[in-house]
């Protein structure tokens, strides 16, 4: 069984659909288990992301989807700080070989939603 896991923050609701799509989808596929994550504000202390639970969930895919908001050109600082909490997984090389995908969003013209992608391929490619 493939397992495909989508890891998200929403703040408007408008990623988490767009999640919830990805989710389904890749849940009918056959062979395919998938779940889902949301990255909430209340697992975030003093700007570290904080929940081992949810990082120890997503060793078991093999492939993960990220997905967020662009703000001002960026990825939101929920999903960042999920992503700075990722670097345990790069030293001990836990999501090795996985693949990764990613998506956003954004209703503003406050920069260019590349950014927001390729922050989170670097890090992608860093965990790989």
């Amino acid at each position: 069984m493939t397992e495909i896991a989508v890891v998200f923050h929403s703040a408007t609701g408008t990623t988490k659909r767009m999640a919830e799509a990805v989710y389904a989808g890749s849940g009918s596929a056959a062979g395919v288990r998938a779940s889902l994550h949301e990255i909430r504000s209340a697992d975030i202390s003093g700007g570290r992301w904080m929940n081992d639970a949810q990082l120890a969930q997503l060793d078991a895919a093999h492939a993960i989807v990220f997905g967020c908001p662009t703000f001002m050109g960026g990825p939101s600082a929920q999903l960042k700080a999920f992503l700075d909490a990722t670097l345990s997984r790069w030293y001990a090389r836990a999501w090795a070989n996985e693949l990764a995908a990613a998506f956003t969003v954004s209703s503003t013209p406050s920069g260019d939603k590349l950014q927001t992608l390729t922050a989170i391929a670097v890090t992608a490619c860093s965990t790989a």
